[in-house]
């Protein structure tokens, strides 16, 4: 078999080329048609007249090519290229029931018959058309330098008008400008594409039916210092109403940020807030107060956030009145003589003391502190006046009083350290007090209320019959 394929082989080669030469030269004679096909970019003409009439329009199934079919001799098949047609839709042709439109087909090639459009009709949409103008808004991305705020944003136009089908521009919620300002550190300016976004702030990819006014915008940035500016309160004014303090100030917030500019802010560390928004006059209960920190901004200086707000507490709570008994031996004598001795009628007094609840539980009998000073006392009976070292949490509202005796110390008898006398000068002072017809009487007073916060309190009496008594003593000593 494969004998046979090689048998001649010169003269078989030599007939497969004359064929072929005998098909070309009997092509070239003859010059038969043939069938072609191009690809045309379909143009729109006239679309103003649905302009001009407040229409907008859209070719169904977004056909932007047409195929041309066409008829050529087979010597010319080679010389036809797509822009020897020009395919077209013409608007005005449109008809309306349907929105049908004949595709048109103009040839620039003599040589080129027959020729159809694939598709040889196509369906146009028509919608109204709607012009409608947006503020620009300005929507930053990313963050500014610790320590920097971005500051208020001038955009420039402040308005565009976008034109559209309304379907299109119904689905716009806002246009604006996106700025980056990740790591900025100073003031930014410049020029960016406008951007149409919808109500979830995406952006929206525009087609050519919708058209803007304007498709750039200027703006500019500053980016500003910011500081935390410590909270200060004045002593509020006006006083609480009697049997009550006012012991301090609650804020919601103890310190704000603000932005500025560095120079503006370089020697601002604190905002303070003037006792005249804090009047406490008449309170018997706390009083809650409402600041606009707007109003006491340093110059140049905004708050962080639009909540300017500043809730203050002024607390006002209760006094309280309770008797602890002092031991006369914690009764400190200033200024006395060694050549007198001293002696109380009394082993302890009771003393009211008023002042917060939580503040007397803390106050003992024990280590209350008082004194009286004898230092311009002489042998006799005398009224004490008792000054009391309680601090300005305690107010004093009364206590018992007391009467001092003091004789003369025989001479030679030792002096004794201040305070109470011993068991023998207690004894002493009876036996006078019986001869004396009970000479020493307890005396007691009460002292009118002081305000509040005074660190001392003196309890004093002075009458008539005290003076008598110590008359009568004397005499009876002489």
């Amino acid at each position: 078999m494969g004998k046979r394929l090689t048998n001649n082989l010169g003269l078989k080669l030599i007939s497969v080329f004359l064929a072929f030469f005998v098909w070309l030269a009997v092509v070239n004679i003859a010059n038969p048609e043939t069938d072609g096909s191009r690809e045309v970019p379909l143009e729109i003409v006239n679309g103003s007249v649905l302009t001009a009439s407040g229409k907008t329009y859209e070719i169904i199934g977004n056909v932007d090519t047409v195929t041309v079919s066409y008829k050529i001799r087979v010597q010319d098949s080679g010389s036809v290229s797509s822009s020897d047609f020009r395919a077209y839709v013409d608007l005005a042709e449109m008809y309306e029931p349907t929105g049908a439109v004949p595709v048109k087909i103009d040839v620039n090639n003599s040589r080129v018959s027959s020729v159809l459009a694939r598709p040889s009709v196509v369906r146009v949409e028509t919608e109204d058309l709607q012009r409608k103008q947006f503020e620009l808004t300005a929507y930053l991305e990313g963050h500014a330098q610790s320590g920097y705020r971005e500051g208020n944003v001038t955009i420039s136009p402040t308005q565009v008008y976008v034109s559209g089908p309304v379907s299109l521009v119904g689905q716009i919620s806002t246009v604006g400008i996106s700025i980056n300002v990740e790591g900025a550190d100073s003031d930014m300016s410049g020029t960016l594409p406008i951007k149409c976004y919808d109500s979830n702030g995406n952006e929206i990819a525009l087609d050519d039916r919708i058209t803007l006014s304007r498709t750039e915008a200027e703006y500019s940035l500053p980016i500003l210092r910011t500081k935390n500016l410590t909270l200060n309160f004045e002593t509020p004014s006006g006083t609480v109403a009697d049997g009550y303090r006012y012991t301090g100030i609650e804020s919601s917030v103890n310190s704000v940020e603000v932005v500025g500019l560095k120079s503006d802010l370089a020697n601002v560390t604190s905002i303070t807030i003037p006792q005249s928004e804090l009047n406490l006059s008449g309170a018997t209960s706390d009083r809650e107060v409402t600041i606009d920190l707007n109003e006491y901004l340093p110059e140049g200086a905004q708050l962080v956030g639009s909540d300017s707000q500043l809730t203050v507490t002024l607390k006002v709570e209760p006094l309280e009145e309770r008797t602890f008994a002092l031991s006369t031996s914690q009764i400190s004598q200033m200024g006395a003589s060694s050549q007198y001795s001293y002696q109380y009628d009394q082993d302890s007094i009771q003393v009211v003391i008023r002042g917060l609840a939580e503040d007397l539980d803390q106050l003992e009998e024990e280590t209350l502190e008082a004194e009286v000073d004898v230092s311009s006392m002489e042998p006799g009976i005398h009224q004490a006046s008792i000054t009391f070292d309680l601090g300005a949490a305690y107010e004093v509202v009364s206590s018992d009083s007391l009467q001092i005796v003091v004789h003369d110390r025989p001479a030679g008898a030792p002096g004794e350290p201040e305070g109470s006398e011993s068991e023998a000068a207690s004894q002493e002072g009876s036996t006078s007090g019986t001869q004396g017809g009970n000479t020493s009487q307890s005396q007691r007073s009460h002292a009118s209320e002081t305000q509040s916060g005074h660190t001392s309190q003196s309890q004093s009496a002075s009458d008539g019959a005290g003076e008598t008594e110590t008359e009568r003593v004397s005499s009876e000593e002489e």
